[in-house]
C-alpha cells in the first residue's frame, strides 16, 4: 500500500518541457519518515526521464513542514505569482 501521492502534469511551453506536481502528500502516518524525499526524488527522477527543463509546484505559505522539503531536495523559490477562482 503506498504512503504518498505524487500527481503530475507535462506540457510544453513553446520554449520548454515542464513538469507541474499538482498534488504531493505524504499519509499523515508516515510523515517524518524519508517518505516524502524519497517520493519527491522519483518524481524528479521522472522529470529527468522525460527530458523535461525545469519542475514546478505551489506550496501554501505557512505549509513551513512541506517547504522545508521542497528546499532541501533543490527546489528554489520563485517570483511566479498563481491565481485561481473557486466555484
Amino acid at each position: 500500500m503506498p504512503f504518498g501521492r505524487c500527481i503530475c502534469t507535462f506540457y510544453n511551453n513553446g520554449k520548454a518541457n515542464v513538469m507541474i506536481i499538482d498534488s504531493f502528500e505524504v499519509d499523515k502516518d508516515h510523515r517524518r519518515k524519508g517518505v516524502g524525499t524519497k517520493l519527491l526524488k522519483r518524481a524528479i527522477d521522472l522529470g529527468k526521464k522525460y527530458n523535461v527543463n525545469s519542475i514546478e509546484l505551489n506550496v501554501n505559505k505557512d505549509n513551513a513542514a512541506a517547504i522545508k522539503l521542497y528546499e532541501e531536495v533543490g527546489f528554489k523559490k520563485t517570483n511566479k505569482d498563481y491565481y485561481r477562482i473557486l466555484l
